[in-house]
């Protein structure tokens, strides 16, 4: 229902105006009359109708005044001034204020009618808009957490193109691209109680945090949860220290009131965000080095200076390009880390050797999960677990990674071709219909996102052009029976719009449908 509020004064006109609305129009109602500008000012205040219809002419505080006022308070009521002729120059002062329309003394029913209709139709659709704006929010905020965990957790793995970090700092609402790691870690527990209070820990550790500073946190882990806050990048490495164990504090401060178990707070350097890994190692070391509640990985450098910190984002980064069959980068990351190993273990073969023993078998393990059934391994274990040659043992291991990344990415082109078949033999069955890129995507088990991606890559085009591409195709092909009409063309091939369709036509075509139509007729080409 729709309020409307009047305010003139002289009564005849408030009472013609209620009389039109009662009379001629269902979804509104009068909620309210003032005789003077004062009067409306305070009765809208309490009434807050959707439409005012103001005469701009009364004793004291005129309308334009009084719209003013109003406005001030309430900015979504649409006003409609009522005025008579001799005063329409007062009509401007109120354009500028933003009034909705006018009426011109002697008021014309019909023209009351239209001027509110009209008014109301605008209400409405803000209405419908506010509505799906909430339900959009809402919708959002049950994803965003899923979201917030996926983008964290990947990270850990290197599996996030962070050529999408502008998305993902839409969806999120702030920066991403620099920033620290902050783990929160309690003690192994082996009880119901105990794993209760873990589950309130993390909960808390999550809450509080991002009520003291914008941060993405991630999923539980093991004993441990981490979150992930941005920073700006120009500022001083030892100002973000300094607040970040401030924030640290704070945390524990809040933790402490509601949590009862033994758990401490570590955290790590800035980097950016493609070195999310080494940030999250950093705090990962800083508490197992340390036995403080708070300990930064910084205050621990006399412990750390000895030898750098083993590159684990490159052996991520690593185990990443050995899944996604990236034989060169997988070479290249490998021969990183074994300059890393004779740099800092010079002279200590053994160690470099089981170190590389170790790297193997964390290799294996995730490649054997992508190659089930290969016998790839088996030479290669033999040949690394009973070596003590660290250049055979790299020969080796840059052999067998060379070959298992080749068969990864053989068998994923696969699959990846299986996928892509099935996508066009649905889209073949199905362009008729008023499909979309998420039914596809739906149909292959995919989200919209990683679809559009996958489709780009495998076919060259986005969706939309494939799709219209193939309707432009099949529409050739009817448009050979004369006996079809160009708008039974167009809806045969799935399309609501034939002026739409025609133009789309002459887009991939060059020609309109019935053109196309006239130049087969004729056998040849016509000049257009």
């Amino acid at each position: 229902m729709i309020k409307i509020f009047v305010a003139d004064d002289e009564q005849i006109v408030i009472d013609s105006i209620k009389f039109i609305i009662e009379k001629n129009i269902p979804n509104a109602v009068l909620a309210g009359s003032a005789r003077s500008g004062r009067e409306a000012v305070e009765k809208i205040n309490e009434i807050r109708p959707d439409i005012v219809l103001m005469d701009i002419r009364m004793p004291g505080i005129n309308g334009i005044e009084a719209i003013k006022k109003i406005k001030e308070r309430h900015s979504d009521i649409i006003f409609i001034i009522i005025t008579a002729y001799e005063y329409f120059d007062y009509a401007k002062d109120a354009i500028a204020l933003g009034v909705y329309d006018y009426l011109l003394k002697p008021l014309n029913k019909n023209k009351i009618i239209e001027v509110i209709d009209k008014a109301t139709e605008t209400i409405t659709k803000q209405r419908k808009s506010i509505a799906e704006e909430l339900e959009l929010k809402e919708a959002l905020n049950r994803i965003l957490p899923h979201l917030e965990s996926e983008f964290v957790y990947s990270h850990f793995y290197g599996k996030v193109d962070d050529d999408n970090i502008e998305f993902y700092e839409s969806i999120f609402g702030m920066p991403l691209s620099y920033g620290y790691i902050i783990i929160g870690s309690v003690n192994y527990v082996d009880n119901v109680a105990g794993s209760i209070g873990k589950q309130v820990f993390y909960d808390c550790f999550a809450t509080e945090l991002k009520s003291i500073v914008p941060c993405l946190v991630g999923p539980p882990m093991l004993n441990s949860i981490a979150a992930y806050v941005p920073v700006e990048r120009e500022r001083n490495s030892f100002e973000i220290k300094n607040e970040s164990i401030e924030i640290a504090e704070r945390l524990c401060a809040r933790l402490d009131e509601r949590v009862n178990l033994n758990y401490r707070i570590g955290i790590g350097r800035p980097y950016d965000i493609e070195n999310f890994t080494i940030s999250y190692d950093e705090a990962d070391r800083a508490l197992k080095v340390d036995e403080e509640k708070i300990s930064h990985f910084d205050d621990q450098d006399l412990v750390f200076a000895r030898r750098d910190v083993y590159p684990f984002n490159k052996e991520k980064l690593l185990i990443n390009r050995v899944i996604m069959g990236d034989s060169a980068g997988a070479v290249r990351l490998f021969n990183e880390i074994f300059d890393w190993m004779a740099l800092n273990y010079r002279g200590q073969e053994n160690k470099i050797a089981a170190m590389l023993g170790e790297l193997f078998i964390v290799l294996k393990r995730t490649a054997s999960y992508y190659m089930e059934g290969d016998t790839t391994y088996d030479d290669a274990i033999y040949s690394i677990s009973a070596n003590d040659d660290i250049q055979e043992i790299k020969t080796s291991m840059l052999a067998w990674m060379k070959t298992i990344s080749q068969n990864i990415k053989a068998r994923k082109d696969t699959v990846l071709n299986e996928i892509i078949r099935h996508v066009e033999d649905f889209i073949a069955q199905n362009y008729n219909r008023d499909i979309t890129m998420d039914d596809v995507a739906r149909e292959v088990n995919m989200s919209y996102h990683y679809f559009s991606k996958f489709f780009k890559e495998q076919t060259g085009r986005n969706f939309v052009d494939y799709l219209s591409s193939l309707r432009i195709q099949k529409a050739e092909e009817l448009l050979a029976d004369p006996s079809r009409s160009i708008k039974d063309v167009c809806y045969s091939v799935g399309y609501n719009d034939p002026n739409y369709f025609s133009k789309l036509f002459k887009k991939y075509t060059g020609k309109s449908p019935s053109e196309y139509r006239a130049w087969l007729e004729r056998g040849t080409d016509i000049r257009l």
